[in-house]
């Protein structure tokens, strides 16, 4: 059965004052897939990010949520749909973690409406669902990195919306917290959210995709299952190193051949 599109990026171009980023990107995300986009620095994942997200606009090219134009959304109404969640978040107030998670449903209240005993009742349940229910009374900004990630995916979760879009979520955490998100994505994703993340990781693309694209040169140049797509051939290309992949269990992993010696 084919699943159904929310997202879907025609032949997307951009380019910055000095320089091209995407020229001619087209992609789907379909319901119920985890989607991890891989590409160098400075290939465009964070712009395309941008651009689905109608935080710029593109010079060329059509995004489409739920077959209706990007274009004749506001941005609420995009929240409505996705949520997203950065790779850095910091606040300028002190708020406590169960005020940031009640802030996921900014959407559905407007700006200036009162949450409602059900909405906070909404927010101790996604807090719960992630794990750390514990840290409601916390000071937001006292949090450790991961602590922090957990709490935008929980705020994530309050929007009341199943798209989620996350860039770099690893990004600064320690590495039992980077494992701890990824199997949080696997658990939620098994619920039937519908995953788009950037990584850096092929590993973590391995860990938990469904699906895999991969960005060079301002283009997706593959796109398809984390076995296809993520082969020593690839990494040569896209990341000009060499690397065996290797499987352990039922998981695969990407092992980079490491020089130590210098010639």
């Amino acid at each position: 059965m084919e699943l159904t599109p929310i997202i879907t990026v025609n032949d997307l171009h951009f380019s910055y004052p000095t320089r091209p980023v995407l020229e001619g990107v087209d992609f789907t995300l379909r319901r119920g897939e985890v989607v991890s986009l891989l590409g160098p620095n400075g290939c465009g994942k964070s712009t395309l990010i941008r651009l689905i997200l109608k935080l710029i606009r593109a010079k060329r090219g059509e995004i489409w949520l739920h077959e209706k134009s990007l274009h004749r959304y506001s941005h609420r109404e995009i929240a409505s749909h996705i949520a997203y969640i950065p790779q850095y978040h910091n606040v300028p107030f002190n708020y406590s973690v169960l005020e940031m998670v009640i802030m996921g449903r900014v959407s559905k209240l407007g700006f200036f409406a009162a949450p409602s005993a059900g909405d906070h009742t909404i927010a101790r349940e996604s807090l719960e669902r992630v794990g750390i229910s514990d840290l409601a009374n916390r000071p937001f900004g006292q949090l450790s990195g991961g602590q922090k990630q957990m709490v935008l995916l929980a705020r994530a979760l309050t929007q009341g919306v199943d798209t989620f879009i996350m860039d770099e979520p690893v990004s600064g955490l320690d590495y039992g917290n980077q494992i701890r998100l990824l199997e949080l994505i696997v658990r939620l994703s098994e619920q039937g959210y519908t995953f788009l993340k950037t990584t850096h990781y092929p590993d973590h693309a391995l860990l938990v995709s469904t699906r895999v694209a991969v960005m060079n040169g301002g283009k997706i140049i593959a796109d398809g299952s984390p076995d296809d797509v993520i082969t020593p051939s690839m990494i040569r290309d896209v990341y000009g190193i060499e690397a065996d992949l290797i499987t352990h269990d039922t998981h695969t992993r990407c092992l980079p051949i490491f020089n130590k010696g210098i010639s």
